[in-house]
């Protein structure tokens, strides 16, 4: 009897560690742990009043829904953060250091669904990274190069929506990239509610996806009709005039002729190139090395991607911040760099280490 329990719980151990060991699990903790301590910090510095989107969602929190008439709609992460704040709100605001501005435990609340969306994001970008079929020390240096962008920081750490958004485009990549129909559904459900920017990247699936054209109508059928049943009982409910918010969003379409004048500006193009940070020199670095590199690297990267840089450009230009914009195109830069790394890493071993190696 004793033989057989200690080997049932040896069974059990080894069921728990095989889990806890699981590659996604450890990317998954790895991206949190890289984004947790800057992004804690700069919670901490940020004065959040001073931020409209910031006020905007902290209102939603609040279920406050006299809010900015594009913003309003983006209620998932708000309502997330306010179910959070209310079971351990009163924890967190003895947490809150004597200098932060206003109260603490609700952007606190707001910092966990953010970080934790962030860093499945950065696990998302990791498997999109080998799909490519690359090692997967590339794949993690890719994956860094998300981890480490400034608007990583700010959108695990802010009171803002931008990291459900970040997750649906991972979802579309991944998705089409594997040919994952449950991640396109998820995308194709969830996109629309995560932000309208949406309809920019919803062709991607409908266009390039391997699924039933008929089947495809169906779901973004389905989807459009929560999405504008939602709106619509939103306005209905907090006495908005219908579709005003769409209204709304219409006239981000004056911002393009103002931003196609800045685009090629030396500021705007500076603010756009930090997005990428150093991590630019590791693609540069192997196009010095091997020239003929960038013909190999156009013949790996999908068609889809033209028209995902396409609709980047274009959330770019009717945007207020185009650099933060441009953060959007993060996965594909994160391919880059890990075919960079990769080709980096075969070179070397082909001139230094024997042919069965890898760093």
């Amino acid at each position: 009897m004793t033989e057989r329990r200690q080997g049932r719980t040896a069974e059990r151990v080894q069921l728990i560690l095989s889990s806890l060991l699981n590659e996604h699990l450890l990317v998954f903790m790895f991206c949190l742990a890289v984004i947790i301590g800057p992004g804690i910090a700069a919670l901490f510095e940020h004065d959040l009043s001073q931020y409209p989107d910031c006020t905007t969602y902290l209102g939603l929190a609040h279920f406050d829904f006299d809010q900015n008439p594009v913003r309003r709609y983006r209620v998932i992460i708000p309502f997330a953060a306010a179910a959070i704040n209310f079971l351990f709100g009163g924890i967190f605001a003895r947490l809150a250091p004597a200098y932060f501005v206003g109260n603490f435990s609700l952007p606190f609340s707001f910092f966990i669904i953010n970080s934790l969306l962030t860093a499945c994001s950065g696990l998302l970008i990791y498997r999109y990274c080998k799909a490519f079929g690359v090692h997967k020390t590339a794949a993690i240096i890719g994956t860094l190069a998300m981890l480490t962008c400034r608007y990583t920081i700010a959108t695990a750490a802010l009171p803002l929506v931008d990291s459900l958004f970040c997750v649906v485009i991972a979802l579309t990549l991944l998705g089409l990239k594997l040919n994952d129909k449950k991640m396109l559904l998820l995308a194709i459900f969830i996109g629309p509610f995560a932000k309208e920017a949406f309809i920019f990247i919803a062709p991607l699936i409908f266009f390039f996806s391997q699924m039933s054209k008929k089947r495809l109508l169906l779901f973004f059928l389905i989807s459009g009709i929560l999405v504008f049943t939602f709106r619509y009982l939103y306005d209905v409910y907090t006495l908005k005039p219908v579709a005003s918010g769409i209204i709304s969003d219409l006239r981000h379409l004056k911002n393009i002729k103002w931003n196609l004048r800045k685009l090629f500006s030396f500021y705007t193009l500076f603010k756009i190139l930090m997005n990428l940070g150093l991590w630019v020199l590791v693609p540069l670095f192997t196009l010095v090395i091997k020239p003929h590199w960038a013909k190999e690297l156009l013949g790996k990267l999908d068609r889809y991607l033209i028209y995902f840089i396409i609709s980047v450009v274009l959330q770019m230009l009717l945007s207020g911040s185009m650099e933060r914009m441009f953060y959007l195109a993060m996965p594909l830069i994160c391919v880059i760099v890990a075919l960079a790394a990769d080709e980096l890493g075969r070179l070397y071993n082909e001139r230094i280490n024997p042919p069965d190696s890898y760093i």
